[in-house]
C-alpha cells in the first residue's frame, strides 16, 4: 500500500499544472521585467544619453520658448528654480519623445519593444543596426519635430502676450496648446512604428495620428504618467532627479509607452498582416 492508509500517496494523478494558466495582469508583467532588465536598462539610458546628447543640451532651450511668458510672470522669476523648470519641461519632451536624435531614439525604442515584449535584444548591436537602418526616416521625423516644437513655442508666447482677457486669443491658445498635446501622444506611437513596419513618414503620422484619437484617455493615462514620473522628481529633488534622468529615467519612460503601445500596435497593425 502506497503511503499510509492511503495518505501521502505520490503516485495518484494530480490536478498537475494547467494547460492554459491564466494570464498574469499587464501591470505585474511590466514590474517582472522591468526589476529582471534593471541594470540592462540602466546601461542603455547611459548608452541613448551619449547619442542623444545634442538634444537633451537643446531642449532646456527649447523648452525656454514654451515657459518664459509664464515664468516671467510668476513667483520663479529670476531665480534657481526657472532653470529647473526648463529642464523639466525639456525633459518631458525628450521622454515622451518629441526633442531627440532620431537615429539614436530609433535603436533605443528597437530594444525597449523587445524588452517588452519579453523578446531578447542585444543592447550596442541592434541598438546600432536600427539606429543605421532607420536613419533616413528618423532624421526626418527629427526635423519635423523640432520645426513644430520651436514654432508651436513661439506661438503660445506670441499669444499670452497679446492675451489681455481676449476670448479669441485665448481660445487659440488652447487650442494650439491641445494640438500639441495629441502632437506629442503621437509620438508614443511614431518609433514603434518606424522601428516594425516598412511605412512611409506620411503613413507613420496619419496612423500615429489616429492613434492618438482613438485611444486618446489611455494614451492620456501613460502620457500623464510619465509626465509625474519625469517631472516630479527634477522639481521636488533637483539633484537627485538628474541623476536619475541620466541613469534611468528615460529608459523607464520608455519601457511604459513601449509596453502599453506595442500590444495596440500587436491588435490593430500586426495581426491585421
Amino acid at each position: 500500500m502506497a503511503g499510509i492508509f492511503g495518505l501521502f500517496d505520490y503516485t495518484k494523478p494530480g490536478p498537475g499544472i494547467p494547460k492554459n494558466p491564466p494570464p498574469k495582469p499587464r501591470s505585474i508583467v511590466f514590474f517582472e521585467i522591468f526589476f529582471r532588465k534593471f541594470w540592462h536598462l540602466v546601461k542603455l539610458n547611459l548608452l541613448f544619453l551619449v547619442f542623444n546628447l545634442p538634444a537633451i543640451v537643446v531642449m532646456s532651450f527649447i523648452s525656454h520658448l514654451f515657459l518664459q511668458r509664464v515664468i516671467n510672470s510668476g513667483p520663479i522669476s529670476n531665480s534657481i528654480y526657472e532653470l529647473e523648470f526648463y529642464f523639466a519641461a525639456g525633459a518631458v519632451l525628450v521622454c515622451i519623445p518629441v526633442l531627440t536624435v532620431g537615429p539614436a531614439q530609433a535603436g533605443f525604442t528597437y530594444v525597449l519593444r523587445n524588452f517588452a515584449g519579453e523578446e531578447h535584444a542585444f543592447l550596442w548591436e541592434d541598438f546600432k543596426e536600427q539606429a543605421f537602418s532607420n536613419a533616413r526616416q528618423s532624421i526626418f521625423v527629427c526635423l519635423i519635430d523640432l520645426f513644430v516644437t520651436v514654432t508651436v513655442g513661439l506661438d503660445i508666447n506670441f499669444y499670452l502676450k497679446i492675451n489681455d482677457k481676449n476670448i479669441f486669443s485665448t481660445g487659440i491658445t488652447a487650442f494650439i496648446i491641445m494640438s500639441f498635446l495629441l502632437y506629442m501622444m503621437m509620438h508614443m506611437y511614431i518609433y514603434p512604428m518606424m522601428i516594425t513596419f516598412r511605412l512611409s513618414v506620411k503613413q507613420i503620422y496619419k496612423n500615429a495620428f489616429i492613434f492618438s484619437i482613438i485611444k486618446f484617455f489611455p494614451n492620456l493615462g501613460i502620457f500623464s504618467l510619465c509626465f509625474i514620473l519625469t517631472s516630479l522628481p527634477l522639481l521636488l529633488f533637483p539633484t537627485g532627479g538628474i541623476l536619475l534622468f541620466f541613469l534611468i529615467t528615460m529608459s523607464m519612460t520608455g519601457l511604459i509607452t513601449n509596453f502599453y503601445v506595442y500590444p495596440v500596435l500587436k491588435k490593430y497593425m500586426i495581426a491585421k498582416i
